[in-house]
């Protein structure tokens, strides 16, 4: 058990110090709560008056500011604190200033008479659309805490599942970076420094030896020229997808190439599954509740795609009709649909076809990255040993020459 410093604020409303014993700052903290006081600082008693370096916290990268709000807001909603003095709990408690500078301003906006939803989208530039309607259900349905749980459990696995595809990445990627600097050193220092041992015998060299010396000769003469095109080649790649047709295009083609092994169609049929669950389980009615669950999707493909069940749906179609109409949903959750729809049980058929999913999901990408580390060993290696082939052939050629 550690022992932890807490300053915080009673009911009376008067501040009150002390310590208290627990296994961690989280504990720590649920206990003061559980007590009636509003935590405003809680700090290791081993560690006052030593040498902090907490202001690191401070460049953390915003992409998890969305995450870390609805962890902390769940939890203390969950304990039954009030919005706004979950909101403070979190400012005070914050060791990132960032994070507490934005969780401030939320406060003073629901303070204002905003709801959480809308300040929640304003100050948190992570916080897509659909993130202010999920919020907005549960303020509309008194659920809030439960649909804050469910949101951050969302994120929670996407992060998760990011991370896990980042890690498999790194050491190939590695590898490959590693490789191309080898390369260019090869082909602008060393090939040009053998060029005049070979060209003692021209016509004797091998053909390997001779792709070698053309690709050193133009990488000699041209490489800066070459590289500087293709960091503008990249710009004007990226410039590219930004453009909506071309996004759309780009979109399609991971949705449904074989090379992806369905990862992205089933991830994104997860996702929506996953939204339009906590949508319903919120209150939401099914035609707001499909349009907020498509926004969530950062596939635009996807998106004007699903749309198609909106319209069926609207039109008076049956679930299992309207998800079946855009092709983009897996057969089994187009039964889930079907049987959702028949028992008055759609969130829970949504829920449980987005857990299979997941599930699948995971399955697949374990599968692809564990593909992609020996895949890009074995490319690396055969070019290697095709540089190699080509000096040592030709060094064994003027080697012949000579005698």
């Amino acid at each position: 058990m550690a022992r932890f410093a807490f300053e915080a604020v009673d009911r009376a409303g008067s501040i009150i110090r002390g310590q208290i014993e627990a296994e961690g700052r989280p504990v720590a903290v649920e206990q003061l709560l559980s007590q009636g006081h509003t935590p405003l600082s809680v700090t290791d008693a081993a560690n006052e008056g030593r040498f902090s370096f907490s202001f690191l916290a401070s460049f953390q990268p915003g992409g998890n500011d969305l995450l870390t709000v609805t962890r902390e807001l769940s939890g203390l909603l969950k304990a039954g604190l009030p919005i706004e003095r979950a909101l403070s709990a979190m400012q005070n408690l914050s060791a990132n200033r960032r994070m507490a500078v934005r969780v401030g301003q939320m406060l003073e906006r629901v303070r204002a008479g905003e709801p959480l939803s809308r300040a929640m989208r304003l100050i948190i530039p992570t916080a897509a659309a659909h993130v202010e309607h999920l919020v907005a259900a549960g303020e509309a349905s008194g659920h809030l805490p439960a649909v804050i749980m469910r949101l951050s459990a969302n994120l929670e696995r996407a992060k998760a599942l990011r991370e896990r595809i980042v890690s498999a990445l790194t050491y190939p990627a590695f590898v490959v970076v590693t490789m191309a600097i080898v390369l260019w050193i090869v082909f602008t220092t060393v090939l040009p420094r053998l060029a005049p041992l070979f060209s003692q015998a021209k016509a004797a060299l091998p053909m390997p030896t001779r792709m070698l010396l053309a690709i050193s000769n133009v990488l000699q003469s041209y490489g800066w020229p070459l590289l500087a095109l293709a960091l503008l080649g990249i710009c004007s790649a990226i410039y590219a997808v930004r453009q909506r047709s071309v996004r759309l295009a780009v979109d399609r083609f991971v949705f449904t190439a074989w090379l992806f092994q369905r990862v992205p169609c089933e991830y994104e049929a997860a996702c929506y599954c996953r939204n339009l669950e906590t949508l319903l389980a919120g209150g939401m009615p099914l035609d707001r509740a499909l349009a907020a669950a498509r926004s969530a999707s950062a596939n635009r493909w996807f998106r004007e795609q699903a749309r198609k069940i909106e319209e069926a749906v609207e039109g008076g179609a049956r679930l299992k009709t309207a998800f079946a109409a855009p092709d983009i949903l897996p057969p089994l959750i187009v039964e889930f649909a079907a049987m959702g729809e028949e028992t008055g049980q759609l969130a829970s058929m949504m829920r449980e076809g987005a857990e299979l999913l997941e599930r699948d999901v995971e399955t697949r990408v374990d599968r692809l990255t564990a593909l992609v580390l020996p895949v890009a060993t074995l490319a690396m290696g055969l070019i290697v040993a095709g540089v190699m082939s080509g000096v040592v052939t030709g060094l064994l050629a003027v080697n012949d020459l000579a005698h």
